[in-house]
């Protein structure tokens, strides 16, 4: 029955305006009636699946936020069948005539010698249009992650009777991630560089942060393009210019997590050093945790704080612990937005306050300042005498290190013999 209702509606509808389907759509979902809601989200996506290419059936931006409004309230039901048929008719949308492609314009379209009220108006209406869009993006990965542990969505993929089976919760889900990577997130930056509304920002990461458990097997990879694309950096300067104080608290929340993920994803699985210990990488958790929350200062704020000699108290040590390793993680994938020099005076003052507190920081905490003062060192002078008084410091966390393998848990990397290399510089100052 319902394979005969598409096929007479998607051959009737060619060549005629789309709006009178989305406005059914819009009408149907107010309606109490799970059935019809899925067969209009069925019949919609049936027919941008089936209509020949040379038909255009959306000729205006407000028609596709029309569909999109529609597709997002659709995606909010609690139906689990109705969000289903959502999901699919969602997908459908994006990729008819690379939809998001042809969008893409609204967002990269140069102003020419419009005014400045009207160039104001027009950045307002994108971000407005952007922020929509992510909204139902984020819903389709909320989805996306809800199915994982849905028998029914495993069993009963999104794909319409009669048609092949391709619309699998697998195929989705990899299909979010790759929309995400080659839209929008171009978008986003693109729109970025002409205003920052922290509302969007807020979606936009919350949805990036709900990709790490979308596609499980793909989240180390994504978070080292992530931050080999400077979204340390991005998230660190978005906390310190909107969640300095309790106005933006839900920002803040979100900025916490995605980076607390991220961090994770890549000291789970380093590429250049051996992976943690669960011990290490527990201690670590809970550790960005408590920690990052309390991150929103801009860079020379956080270097100044690295900085300080001070007597340090617990929750101020995680603070400084959680700054290093963000450094750290950003420096170990070329994402170097602060100066070398100062960035090595910061840790050097940050392991001497260390020292004269007489206490030792979590081995971690360790690899990642010793890997920052060697990247960081002058290249062209010789080794500051301060090192010789830090290395006798911590002389014996690591020979202890060395001789019970924790540095080493497999055969040591070049990444690992910087530590060798160290002592054997140091020696030579003695």
């Amino acid at each position: 029955m319902q394979a005969v209702i598409c096929k007479q509606f998607s051959s009737s509808l060619i060549g005629r305006r789309i709006e009178s389907v989305v406005r059914s759509l819009h009408g149907s979902l107010r309606m109490n009636n799970t059935e019809l809601h899925k067969q209009g989200l069925l019949l919609f996506a049936e027919i941008l699946t089936r209509q020949p290419e040379e038909i255009k059936l959306f000729t205006s931006s407000a028609m596709c936020r029309d569909a999109g409004r529609a597709l997002q309230e659709a995606l909010s039901s609690p139906v689990l069948e109705v969000a289903a048929e959502a999901v699919r008719a969602t997908s459908a949308f994006l990729r008819y005539g690379n939809m998001l492609t042809r969008s893409s314009p609204l967002f990269f379209s140069p102003q020419g010698h419009a005014s400045n009220r009207d160039s104001e108006k027009a950045i307002l209406r994108r971000g407005n249009f952007l922020l929509s869009t992510l909204e139902g993006f984020r819903n389709a990965c909320r989805l996306a992650v809800e199915f994982q542990n849905e028998p029914s969505a495993q069993e009963n993929p999104f794909t319409a009777p009669g048609a092949e089976n391709e619309d699998t919760l697998e195929a989705f889900s990899e299909f979010l991630l790759s929309a995400c990577d080659s839209l929008c997130i171009p978008m986003v930056m693109r729109y970025s560089e002409q205003a920052t509304n922290p509302a969007l920002m807020e979606v936009f990461l919350s949805i990036l942060h709900s990709l790490f458990v979308v596609v499980p097997h793909m989240k180390e990879k994504f978070s080292r393009k992530l931050a080999a694309s400077s979204f340390i950096q991005l998230t660190l300067e978005l906390k310190a210019r909107f969640c300095s104080d309790l106005g933006h608290s839900s920002l803040n929340q979100v900025c916490s997590s995605f980076l607390y993920s991220m961090c994770i994803n890549l000291l789970s699985a380093p590429e250049k050093t051996a992976p943690l210990s669960q011990e290490e990488l527990s201690a670590v958790s809970e550790l960005l945790q408590h920690g990052l929350p309390q991150i929103s200062s801009r860079s020379p704020e956080s270097l100044a704080f690295l900085s300080d000699r001070q007597y340090m108290e617990g929750a101020a040590r995680q603070k400084q612990y959680c700054i290093l390793l963000l450094f750290y993680l950003a420096y170990i994938h070329e994402d170097r937005f602060v100066s070398e020099a100062e960035l090595f005076m910061a840790v050097q003052s940050f392991l001497l306050s260390l020292q004269d507190q007489g206490e030792r920081p979590p081995l971690v905490v360790f690899r990642a300042s010793v890997y920052l003062l060697a990247t960081c060192q002058d290249k062209d002078g010789a080794l500051d005498e301060v090192w010789a008084e830090i290395y006798y410091s911590l002389e014996d966390q690591i020979v202890l290190s060395l001789v019970s393998g924790r540095l080493f848990k497999v055969a040591p990397s070049p990444f690992d013999m910087v530590f060798l290399v160290l002592g054997q510089n140091l020696s030579f100052l003695v």
